[in-house]
């Protein structure tokens, strides 16, 4: 059978000769009938004389794969797969090849680099190839950077990487063996991870830019999130060529911007919230980012932490969960910082269904913005602002202190020390602290490329899983 579609196929060869399909289509019976050495000299002619980008591209991980079959040569195995990539240097196929050439020779600093840089640059939407060339599928680079991480000294990068493996239900056969032997020898559970059966939607709020567009695609990378939405404004040029993973909601500002643009920060959380469709979310802001271990710390603690621990006073279903925060101000009443909301959908639209405020500090005061800490004692904070109007659903006392915030909320208040008290009772119970261990942020507002864990803890009072809150 295979002999007749070889002499059937000559036949159109020998009909058009320059004839790319007809080069290509008689390589691949005669690699079929393990004829190597016939197929490599008619995929080469092949890609003499194409002018298709991918056909070219896939002509030359052919070559690659008919000298691995007939005898290897690791220098021309690797020079053919580079000038794959030249040809085609969005396409994951040569990065895994290259990256599989180097593990075989235990180079692992090389097969590290290949993957890493695959994973940067490949874009997973193009076309599949006609042929199989031995690529497992869009998980091979990440488990090339899993295997090869290790070897490089990044134990701790392995291991999250391994983890992200394990989450997905496309990895068969020896790749599928692979992951679930390397998850077993980790100090870990996999169970820790496994407790949310849904991917969860990322709310990242705030005006549009190219920083935030950047910081969407980079998060959907992690295997358990399921889309991100960018809540930004109606003057936002946001872009017209659109990953479809990623929302954007184009909002109406709100009448007054608010103190510390508190309103805008309700606003733009609140609204795109109201698109998430996961049963747990992530309202994030848009000038900040955590690299991709910290987001899977986060999310097993999450798993671990988010358990109901108090019932609201005029609804028995809500909260379903707790809200974690990274980190509590323990000085300022009902204060979570506002890096990030990770929680129950429902009870992230609860939160910011929190009431604008009508008149700013500015108003009032005729200041400027970086004068605000010189006006404590006039304003709520913005996070205890949000805060304190969420935790007056669980004690009555906090709605009549909001009534009078002059009297108990504002720093230096007279009865401030009764709402300090209160708080310290009641926060941690609604805003459970993520640890500071293992979770790195980059804040882009300040240039910042780690967080400074210890001027917050000192000079501003920020407190931790590791600090009881």
């Amino acid at each position: 059978m295979v002999e007749n579609s070889i002499i059937s196929l000559l036949h159109k060869y020998i009909e058009d000769t320059e004839n790319p399909d007809n080069n290509f289509w008689l390589a691949f019976e005669y690699e079929k009938a393990g004829q190597n050495a016939a197929a490599l000299s008619f995929y080469l002619r092949c890609a003499e004389l194409s002018k298709d980008q991918n056909l070219v591209y896939e002509c030359l991980l052919k070559t690659w794969l008919m000298v691995n079959k007939t005898g290897r040569r690791p220098w021309y195995e690797k020079q053919q797969l580079l000038t794959a990539i030249t040809q085609h240097p969005k396409r994951p196929e040569a990065y895994y090849l290259l990256s599989v050439l180097h593990e075989r020779n235990e180079e692992w600093k090389e097969c590290y680099y290949y993957a890493s840089v695959g994973l940067e640059l490949c874009d997973y939407s193009l076309p599949e190839l006609r042929t199989d060339i031995e690529y497992p599928g869009d998980f091979a680079l990440k488990l090339q950077k899993a295997f090869s991480s290790w070897y490089v000294g990044q134990r701790e990068l392995s291991n999250s990487l391994w983890i992200e493996l394990s989450l997905r239900k496309d990895i068969k056969g020896r790749f599928k063996e692979l992951v679930e032997s390397n998850i077993s020898r980790l100090d870990m559970l996999i169970e820790k991870v496994l407790d949310v059966s849904n991917k969860l939607d990322i709310v990242l709020q705030g005006r549009y830019s190219e920083y935030v567009k950047a910081t969407a695609e980079y998060y959907l990378k992690l295997d358990f999130v399921n889309r991100v939405i960018i809540s930004c404004w109606v003057d936002d040029k946001i872009p017209t060529n659109k990953n479809t993973r990623i929302s954007y909601i184009q909002n109406n500002y709100p009448k007054v911007n608010g103190t510390g643009n508190r309103n805008l920060q309700i606003v733009s959380s609140h609204k795109g919230l109201q698109n998430v469709t996961t049963e747990y979310a992530i309202k994030m802001r848009n000038d900040q980012r955590y690299d991709h271990n910290s987001m899977l710390n986060m999310f097993t603690f999450f798993n671990e932490n988010k358990e109901r621990v108090i019932n609201y006073e005029n609804d028995q279903t809500l909260p379903k969960n707790r809200i974690l925060t990274a980190g509590n101000f323990y000085a300022f009443p009902f204060h979570p910082r506002d890096h990030v909301f990770w929680g129950n959908t429902e009870d992230l639209l609860e939160l910011f269904n929190t009431p604008l405020e009508e008149i700013g500090i500015e108003e009032r005061v005729n200041m400027k913005r970086e004068d605000y800490w010189k006006y404590y004692d006039c304003y709520i904070r913005t996070e205890s602002y949000i805060g304190s109007h969420y935790c007056s659903n669980f004690d009555e006392k906090i709605k009549k202190w909001l009534l009078k915030p002059e009297e108990y909320l504002y720093d230096n208040s007279i009865k401030y020390s009764e709402a300090l008290e209160l708080s310290e009772q009641l926060t941690k119970k609604v805003f459970k602290a993520f640890p500071k261990e293992g979770i790195e942020l980059e804040w882009d507002k300040y240039g910042w490329e780690k967080y400074p864990y210890d001027d917050q803890y000192s000079i501003h009072q920020e407190r931790w899983h590791e600090d009881g809150y």
